[in-house]
């Protein structure tokens, strides 16, 4: 395939960089800085999860989405990461090769990190309101949907990055960040399908049922004494609420303006 077959690394002398010096100095710096005490806090997380693993992981199944998040992003800084820091302090990619892995990689954390969001929504909605009736159908609606999510965002961007066929005039361009993208993008199908499967989706499923949460939460807090078996539930489960929330946020805050930046480009003016 095209996006395979064309490996020659390229010197700096034959590239045009895309971004200037001093504001690579920047990113770079601001990155290192706020992935440092990440990457202490992942390993301080992980380690009390091995240490609690009965308590936090056998008992209860509410922790194994938040473990899968974790890992995701965790590899998303320890191993996605210094492909961009490589990136930034030379202003180039190596190779093509690298553009490949690089764009596979990249993609595929970050949507699993989005679709794995996006569930634990979900899921902790119904935990928190109907917990009974998950944990009598926790293979169909905990074990098999969390293995979905990991399968289905690997697959799909297998297909769409190391195995899609590329026009022959594709080309990476080295001097962009992740190269610019891959060479799926220009498939009008395949793209929309993407935007819309793999973004705009999983963003909108978490929001509203994020909006459902705390709609919910509201209502029975006006309507209901603090005595009564709801008001339980509801300060029983408070921690797993705050905790959902703050996560969505974290996701709705870096995925809602990429969607808007679509929508302007698609239906008012591409050149946003």
């Amino acid at each position: 395939m095209n996006n395979q077959t064309n490996s020659t690394s390229l010197v700096p002398e034959e590239i045009s960089f895309g971004i200037g010096l001093m504001e690579r100095i920047i990113t770079m710096s601001l990155l290192i800085a706020f992935a440092i005490p990440s990457l202490t806090c992942f390993l301080v997380i992980f380690y009390y999860f091995i240490q609690l693993r009965k308590t936090l992981l056998f008992d209860r199944i509410n922790h194994h989405i938040i473990l899968c998040i974790l890992i995701s992003d965790f590899l998303l800084i320890a191993t996605e990461l210094p492909f961009s820091l490589r990136y930034l302090s030379l202003g180039y990619v190596q190779s093509t090769k690298v553009c490949l892995f690089w764009a596979f990689w990249d993609y595929y954390l970050e949507a699993t990190t989005l679709f794995l969001t996006m569930y634990a929504s979900i899921e902790r909605y119904f935990l928190i309101f109907h917990k009974e009736w998950i944990m009598k159908n926790k293979l169909f609606f905990h074990y098999i949907p969390l293995g979905f999510v990991c399968f289905y965002t690997f697959g799909i961007y297998v297909y769409f990055i190391p195995l899609f066929p590329c026009k022959p005039n594709h080309s990476y361009d080295l001097a962009a960040f992740v190269c610019g993208g891959s060479c799926y993008l220009d498939a009008f199908i395949q793209s929309v399908y993407d935007t819309i499967v793999d973004v705009m989706l999983p963003t909108c499923v978490l929001l509203i049922f994020n909006l459902l949460m705390i709609d919910r939460v509201i209502r029975y807090k006006h309507k209901v004494s603090p005595s009564t078996p709801v008001s339980n539930i509801l300060k029983k489960n408070r921690q797993m609420i705050l905790q959902l929330l703050a996560i969505s946020l974290m996701t709705l805050i870096t995925w809602l303006p990429w969607i808007f930046i679509i929508l302007v480009q698609d239906f008012y003016d591409p050149s946003f």
